[in-house]
């Protein structure tokens, strides 16, 4: 297996190139508060980052689908204005684009997140620049499965592209369309789930994900 011939790099958005953990949680336990629900401290509720809203919604107070939308959008009342500034960028992410960029790798964004709230993200840290396609979901919950997503970004690429992803969902979604992964295992998986979700190799910070692209060979 060799990364480095790749032509396209697809990533993941939270907790792959930024953390999003107050942005998110803070607006987590507002919504569940606006609603009447008992809310944890927010360390308790960073599973979050990365699953769709809708789905964490649900397990978490195991309401019905009508439930789980009026949280979403109590989550939205704050996350459009506060809480998607909210983020931070990991230390090395933006040289490694800069250098994937500059070594002609073609970059994209594959997220569940909507796909307006993707792009503020990415301006806010000056990144957009970076991505040659920029896929998301939208405002009314549909397309956030993250197979859907990667789909999407596949059609405006091609199949030559190796998967950049904190989360199994990344990793299990690229693998069903048979590309090549990587974990990001400074974000917000839990336990082994990246090595179980079949991610080929992990990543500890963004400088290990520049290594793995640019020189990594396993020919067994």
């Amino acid at each position: 297996m060799k990364f480095q011939n790749c032509k396209y790099v697809i990533f993941d958005l939270d907790g792959t190139i930024t953390d999003p953990k107050e942005g998110i949680t803070a607006s987590v336990v507002y919504a569940l508060r606006a609603l009447g629900y008992d809310a944890p401290e927010k360390s308790a509720l960073e599973w979050f980052i990365g699953p769709p809203l809708l789905q964490s919604f649900m397990e978490y107070t195991g309401c019905k689908e009508s439930e789980g939308k009026r949280l979403i959008e109590k989550y939205r009342e704050r996350y459009k204005t506060i809480g998607v500034h909210e983020n931070t960028l990991y230390p090395g992410m933006e040289a490694l684009l800069s250098t994937l960029n500059n070594t002609s790798k073609i970059l994209a964004v594959a997220s569940s997140k909507p796909t307006i709230f993707v792009r503020q993200i990415l301006d806010d840290f000056q990144l957009t620049k970076y991505f040659t396609v920029i896929e998301g979901s939208d405002l009314e919950g549909n397309h956030v499965e993250k197979e859907d997503v990667l789909g999407s970004a596949l059609k405006k690429l091609g199949r030559d592209a190796v998967m950049v992803g904190d989360r199994k969902f990344d990793i299990l979604a690229a693998r069903k369309f048979g590309l090549k992964t990587i974990g990001a295992g400074y974000g917000y998986a839990q336990g082994d789930e990246l090595i179980k979700a079949g991610a080929d190799v992990i990543a500890n910070s963004p400088a290990e994900i520049a290594d793995f692209l640019h020189s990594y060979k396993n020919n067994t």
